[in-house]
């Protein structure tokens, strides 16, 4: 099985309702996305070219937005979800998808 990798960054603000620490008050991140792709064979040597699957991310990403409008409760496990829900179609062999809302802090969504 061959894997590969594909991290891309986009600055966007959020909050969290009915949080009651400080997350409830609005803030901004410059949140990091990194995408899972598996095949069991390679095509032309690739499991998938680098570039198109950057550029299908590019198309998703909500730089410079404020996340509650995309999503009502948008936590790093929502966005990971989120976005995998995205890209799915668009890029079959990606298996998961992980949001960073710090260096130190994340969240996943695969299927199992």
């Amino acid at each position: 099985m061959f894997e590969i990798y594909v991290r891309e960054t986009f600055d966007a603000a959020h909050f969290l309702p009915n949080h009651k620490g400080k997350c409830a008050r609005m803030h901004g991140h410059t949140w990091r996305i990194e995408l899972t792709m598996q095949a069991e064979k390679l095509n032309n040597g690739m499991v998938h070219d680098f570039l198109d699957i950057k550029a299908e991310l590019k198309r998703v990403l909500p730089d410079h937005s404020l996340l509650n409008d995309i999503i009502e409760n948008p936590t790093a496990e929502n966005l990971a979800k989120y976005f995998y829900e995205q890209l799915k179609e668009r890029i079959p062999s990606m298996t998961k998808v992980i949001v960073y809302e710090s260096d130190n802090s994340g969240a996943a969504y695969f299927e199992s």
